[in-house]
């Protein structure tokens, strides 16, 4: 008897060891992200979960672009699949808000994310109807980058420094554009370029005070001033080709374009700041024409789903944490960072091959910006309607007016105007 009544208690001890270890397995929160994010990610993952052994983060980084984890993350919410956190554009976050199928997280973020530690018109920019489904990734802008050495060969000055009234004009830009266009065929060097997209173009609007949408929404793609802008632009890139097509860029690739010494400015996104700085030329940073640039932030997403909110959110905090974007600084990824006091502490030493000056420069284009429009129907739009014209106007396929008017058509069928 005695026997059999250690055995029972030796199972009992067994059953509830086992039952303990059970009870201690960590929760996990798993974040499907861009492909090319998935490196840092795993980093970033393997430092959180060394530090906090009752939550762990797995990876799923198998979508390629934004278009793919919007498509993917709905696939995955539609089969009931587990997704804690999820990397999206800015164009895809008012859509998954106005599903309802993101996590509320207003009232943690004002108690949590103070004024003093953190950018907070960063997420004022991601509020929707006073209330926050997102924190930022980066904060990203355009700016010119330009190649100091074409400048000094052609014995022209450097373009200014300054944002907003005393920036460098869009008739500035023209005007370099012709001086530092010269040669033929594959001997040819192109004064500026900037990608034929309405995204990116929207830029030369926004320093006049227009915009794609007017009051309500309003579809403004009849604006003969928005239309004009365009125009000069595509003259310059199909008539005058002062700036590499479409061809030139798919053949080459922009990235040994910029390396080759071939294009002298180029407006792009600083999440390409890395690859200008390992192209090898001697570049320097200035304000986009017009001094007024587009603003972008992409975002994590909590997923309202989740079965672990507030491991969730914890891990949402690490992703925006002072040793996050730290670390973010030193491998000069993903553009300038939310967290105020590692943006203090690392801007000068971020950006080795610019100037004092430069890199004050590209920071005030945070306070020079403005958000593109995005609505619920956005990402709809872009897709559908606002990429393929640009496309088309890119390759010459279509002319301002032709591809103009089908905005205009399309975007007042989409929201009823």
């Amino acid at each position: 008897m005695k026997k059999l009544l250690s055995l029972v208690l030796a199972l009992l001890v067994v059953m509830s060891l086992s039952a303990g270890a059970l009870a201690e397995e960590p929760a996990v929160v798993k974040i499907l992200c861009e492909a090319s994010h998935t490196d840092h990610l795993n980093v970033l993952a393997e430092k959180f979960n060394a530090e906090n052994p009752d939550i762990r983060i797995e990876v799923d980084g198998t979508a390629s672009g934004w278009d793919g984890v919007s498509t993917k993350l709905i696939t995955m919410l539609a089969g009931g699949e587990q997704v804690d956190i999820a990397t999206v554009s800015t164009s895809y976050y008012p859509q998954f808000v106005e599903l309802g199928q993101l996590l509320d997280i207003t009232d943690h973020a004002k108690e949590t994310y103070s004024e003093e530690e953190y950018y907070w018109s960063v997420f004022d920019g991601l509020m929707v109807d006073g209330r926050l489904y997102g924190v930022p990734i980066s904060v990203y802008t355009l700016v010119n980058y330009f190649n100091k050495d074409m400048y000094d060969e052609a014995g022209l000055a450097y373009p200014s420094l300054e944002w907003g009234e005393n920036a460098w004009t869009f008739e500035d830009w023209q005007d370099v554009a012709v001086k530092l266009t010269k040669g033929e065929g594959l001997d040819r060097q192109y004064g500026v370029w900037i990608e034929y997209q309405l995204e990116r173009t929207a830029l030369f609007l926004f320093s006049e005070g227009l915009d794609y949408w007017g009051e309500n929404l309003e579809p403004q793609f009849d604006n003969e001033r928005i239309r004009e802008i365009h125009k000069t632009l595509y003259k310059m890139l199909h008539e005058d080709q002062l700036m590499p097509n479409a061809d030139l860029i798919n053949t080459t690739g922009m990235d040994q374009l910029i390396a080759d010494g071939k294009v002298a400015n180029y407006i792009q996104g600083t999440w390409s700041h890395g690859s200008v700085a390992d192209s090898g030329i001697n570049y320097g940073i200035s304000p986009v024409p017009g001094g007024t640039t587009v603003g972008y932030v992409d975002v994590y997403i909590p997923l309202a789903s989740t079965p672990n909110p507030e491991a969730t959110i914890k891990v949402l905090d690490y992703l925006i944490s002072y040793e996050t974007c730290i670390y973010k600084y030193e491998n000069n990824i993903w553009g300038p960072q939310v967290n105020r006091k590692a943006t203090d502490e690392m801007k000068y030493k971020s950006y080795p091959n610019l100037t004092t000056e430069e890199v004050d420069c590209l920071f005030a284009s945070l306070d020079n910006c403005k958000p593109l429009t995005v609505f619920p129907e956005w990402a709809e739009f872009l897709s559908d309607s606002l990429l393929p014209a640009s496309s088309l106007m890119a390759a010459g396929e279509e002319s301002v007016d032709e591809a103009f008017d089908t905005l205009q058509e399309e975007a007042c069928d989409l929201l009823g105007f």
